[in-house]
């Protein structure tokens, strides 16, 4: 048997069933994630002609793979928000980025560093590999509309989603300040110093400035358009274009291309959000969200198989109640401390700071300090990561639906 047409029914099966997904699992609330999960743990078992891990990740693949699922999820998240916010409205998800995603580093470096015996520099990656919340898995509990200054979500969804669109960005310090300290086996002032210069400040203040240009500069070309021109735009392809404009750009750049992508799709709006109209010059949400969800599919059946294949052999229990721990205790705790006097109610505050899902980034930023790092025996690290992953898909992808669709009936009675 072709081992390719193999692959091709597997790949036409598996997207078909995700297309009915929403039917079927709405009388079950649960996320469409956690069946694939258990999917690609059948399909491995099965022997299915895919390239599995064997035991840990295929470090080019799994960069690659992640890396675009990650800046298309980061894109969408942009496209969604966009300039309808106040600074005044940044505020909550902001104490997430300042607050909450510091002090959850500073917890996970001295839990390795003194209870797993890492040395520094691998205490610290997985301080920074941990820390930034996923756009990609957790889309169900992020916005699901792009907004509108009249009608815009302020609660829970809203805060998921500017809380993931920008940390996956500002955690990429710290995962090169690792990558220095295992090169150089100690932090000195030069190391500082071209880390704060360089990996800090130049590739964060261009990564941004990249994405505001790109978005700025397609708003203000459309609108220059006329409208019969405008409406010959192929707006299904706008979205992934001003991706992988941005991304190449900023990275060509040597700077963050994830703050790049999705400070261009915050600005890809910006002559609508000044005429307070849609016009058809708008980026479509349709066909790169679909992308987005084509995408996760596939990462989250390779994702059980390498559950199956091994990823968590390197566990312990030590470990393995530090997984829970972090999912369960720290990120709940953290995020609600972050909230102290915020204007949300305490269910809002809870919920937001409970659902601090981690996921594919992780996995990218793994993957990619390994590859360029000099970090030994990191299969500790690769199992620590996958178990986090895994209980974070699995608790809350049973749970999330259940929580929006309670605020949903909520504000409905109070309506």
């Amino acid at each position: 048997m072709d081992a390719y047409f193999v692959i091709l029914l597997i790949v036409g099966l598996t997207s078909l069933f995700a297309s009915f997904s929403p039917i079927i699992l709405k009388r079950f609330k649960i996320s469409f994630t956690i069946p694939l999960l258990f999917l690609g743990a059948v399909l491995y078992h099965l022997n299915a002609p895919l390239p599995w891990p064997d035991p840990v990740w295929n470090e080019n693949l799994t960069i690659h793979f992640s890396e675009l699922v990650v800046i298309i999820s980061l894109m969408v998240a942009g496209l969604k928000i966009g300039l309808n916010y106040s600074w005044k409205e940044w505020r909550n998800p902001l104490r997430l980025l300042g607050i909450t995603m510091p002090l959850f580093m500073v917890v996970v470096f001295l839990c390795s560093y003194y209870i797993f015996h890492f040395d520094g520099a691998m205490s610290l990656l997985l301080a920074a590999v941990l820390a930034p919340t996923d756009p990609a898995l957790a889309s169900e509990i992020q916005l699901n509309k792009k907004q509108s200054v009249s009608s815009k979500n302020l609660g829970v969804q809203y805060n998921l989603t500017a809380e993931a669109g920008l940390n996956d960005g500002l955690a990429f310090p710290f995962i090169f300040l690792a990558i220095l300290w295992s090169k150089n086996g100690s932090l000195g002032t030069d190391q500082w110093q071209e880390w704060i210069t360089f990996y800090l400040l130049y590739k964060v203040i261009v990564g941004v400035l990249v994405g505001i240009v790109i978005g700025f500069l397609y708003s203000y070309f459309t609108k220059k358009l006329s409208n019969d021109n405008e409406r010959k735009i192929h707006q299904a392809f706008v979205a992934i274009s001003l991706t992988l404009i941005s991304y190449g750009l900023a990275e060509i750049l040597n700077s963050y291309g994830f703050l790049s992508v999705f400070f261009a799709g915050l600005f890809a709006h910006y002559h609508q959000h000044r005429k307070k109209i849609p016009t058809e010059s708008e980026p479509s949400l349709g066909f790169i969200d679909n992308i987005e969800k084509f995408l996760i599919i596939f990462w989250m059946i390779f994702f059980g198989g390498s559950v199956m294949a091994g990823i968590l052999d390197f566990i312990t229990t030590a470990s393995l109640l530090f997984c829970f721990g972090l999912v369960l205790i720290l990120r709940p705790l953290l995020g609600y401390i972050s909230f102290y006097k915020a204007n949300l109610t305490p269910k809002k505050k809870l919920a937001i700071s409970f659902f601090g899902i981690r996921g594919i980034g992780s996995v990218f930023y793994l993957s990619y300090a390994i590859k360029h790092g000099n970090f030994e025996d990191a299969n500790q690290l690769y199992s620590i990561v996958a178990l986090v992953i895994l209980i974070s898909v699995i608790l809350h992808g049973f749970t999330a639906k259940r929580m929006l669709n309670a605020f949903k009936n909520s504000e409905q009675q109070n309506s």
